[in-house]
């Protein structure tokens, strides 16, 4: 039997991808819920439409990454490196992004109600229109 291969629409849903290179892929649209990206290295990929639903994302990085639009709801990325990620209108409901660095990151739009946002580096992130109802914050990190 063969494995799925990572490209745009691909059904990766639970896919053991821990440690995978996947930097500069395109995976719009890719169905990638539930999938283990734990120190997965996708800087630069398109991401934009995916569903990452409770997916395994700590300590990966996703550094200028294109998010537009992914669901990312209840994942945990926990340490994860979003800098510069484009995340406009992207959905990170109950997501874990507690200690994240989102520097610079392009959040304008995006969801994250009731999320873990402890420690998460927020400097210089776009946040406008950004829903952040419910979402637990240290008071020491820098919003924006």
């Amino acid at each position: 039997m063969t494995q799925p291969q990572p490209g745009p629409g691909a059904d990766l849903y639970r896919a053991k991808l821990q440690a995978a290179k996947l930097g500069g892929h395109d995976l719009t649209g890719a169905n990638l819920a539930l999938a283990n990206l734990k120190e997965a290295v996708l800087t630069g990929a398109n991401l934009s439409g995916c569903l990452l639903f409770a997916a395994q994302m700590g300590a990966a990085n996703l550094t200028g990454a294109d998010l537009e639009q992914a669901d990312l709801a209840e994942a945990d990325l926990f340490g994860a490196k979003l800098e510069s990620v484009k995340a406009a209108g992207a959905d990170f409901r109950r997501a874990n992004l507690a200690l994240a660095n989102l520097r610079g990151a392009d959040l304008t739009g995006a969801t994250f109600r009731d999320a873990n946002l402890h420690g998460a580096d927020l400097t210089d992130a776009l946040l406008e229109g950004a829903d952040l109802t419910g979402a637990a914050f240290s008071e020491s990190e820098p919003l924006g």
